[in-house]
């Protein structure tokens, strides 16, 4: 039998690098100014970006050869790892005295975000279960409710950090899965009916996410508030159709806040234009159907739903950042994938689609096999 680690979809491989060298390009350019200004070393975060590339790399390489069937004895102790790293995350928060978001695990110098950590676990939990219960999946107190509930742990722990938007994002992918799995749409709707008022409360119960939405909907008038929106609406007007040049952006100069981070497709919008904002955004939904594609071939149903679980996640965070620096969504820090300034979640992107790579060798195979080219098919 041939060697199946070479049969690899190269448009995924290849994308994935334009995406990492457009962000390392795009971060350097957006956080030189921050970088002197906090540090006095301008290459400060593009150093710390090219270490965290590297792991992701390194991790990428391996889930490409790691047989990605493995991961369905892991399935089941993936979910409650993610449960127990995210406890663990708020107690030490609180032990620690720390004020803030506790979104962050300290091991020693150094912080882990295990909510990505947890949207992978669950990725792979549903794939599983989706390809063990079949069309079961379509009842209610045996097919839909138990995957349900541990989503609903899992965003309830996220919002307890509180990381609101990214227990939102988690539900709606995890809902996305079970739907393409063959849950029942009227489950979902009963399901909508009764989660949506009580994530509208939440959401309403914290003051400074209550301003944001108020400001957004135009209730309130906060310009501090609506600052870093308003900013980046300037930002992508500067840039026009094509652009004031590559390192010529005049809001990434201490104007825009986190203009290497959550709003770097702003930077990207004023110095390479309309076009090549377009251009980003082709890029990643060409991803999303090189996905779509690996997902449609693979050879059973946990590549498939794993497949689509990967795809979905990464395009709910593309579409989400980019409606939040376009000012169609209120601001919330989500990151854009592979180009935004960030540690776990670049890390965790890379690992995904290098499991992906490996969904896709393993399509191949299955296809090979499927035309009687080699293996058992030619008996």
């Amino acid at each position: 039998m041939p060697s199946t680690t070479a049969r690899f979809d190269r448009a995924t491989l290849l994308l994935t690098s334009c995406l990492l060298g457009l962000g390392i390009v795009m971060l350097y350019s957006s956080s030189a100014d921050t970088a002197a200004e906090l540090t006095g070393d301008h290459t400060y975060f593009l150093k710390r970006q090219l270490l965290r590339i590297l792991l992701g790399a390194l991790l990428l390489l391996a889930a490409s050869r790691f047989d990605y069937h493995r991961l369905k004895a892991l399935a089941g102790w993936l979910v409650p790892l993610a449960l127990l790293l995210l406890t663990l995350t708020l107690v030490a928060h609180q032990l620690a005295g720390r004020t803030g978001a506790a979104r962050w695990l300290w091991v020693g110098p150094f912080s882990v975000q295990p909510s990505d950590f947890a949207r992978l676990a669950l990725i792979i939990f549903l794939a599983a279960y989706l390809e063990r219960k079949g069309s079961a999946v379509s009842g209610l107190g045996h097919g839909f409710l138990p995957p349900v509930v541990m989503i609903g742990v899992v965003m309830l722990l996220l919002v307890l950090e509180p990381d609101f938007s990214t227990a939102v994002l988690t539900g709606l992918l995890g809902l996305t899965i079970l739907f393409l799995g063959g849950a029942r749409l009227k489950h979902l709707a009963a399901l909508g009916a009764v989660a949506l008022p009580v994530l509208l409360l939440v959401m309403m119960a914290a003051p400074y996410r209550r301003l944001r939405v108020l400001t957004f909907l135009g209730r309130v008038d906060s310009p501090q508030t609506a600052y870093q929106s308003s900013q980046s609406l300037i930002g992508l007007g500067n840039g026009g159709w094509l652009g004031q040049g590559l390192g010529n952006g005049v809001e990434k100069r201490l104007f825009l806040p986190a203009a290497h981070t959550d709003f770097v497709f702003a930077t990207i919008g004023e110095e390479l234009g309309f076009a090549g904002a377009v251009a980003v955004l082709m890029a990643f939904f060409w991803l999303f159907q090189r996905g779509i594609a690996i997902a449609r071939n693979a050879p059973d149903r946990f590549g498939m739903f794993l497949a689509l679980g990967i795809v979905f996640n990464m395009l709910l965070y593309v579409l989400v950042n980019v409606a939040v620096v376009t000012e169609l969504f209120p601001t919330t820090g989500i990151p854009l994938p592979l180009v935004s300034y960030g540690g776990t979640h670049l890390v965790f992107t890379l690992l995904s689609l290098g499991i992906l790579l490996n969904i896709s060798s393993s399509a191949h195979v299955g296809w090979w096999r499927r035309q009687g080219v080699y293996g058992h098919a030619q008996t």
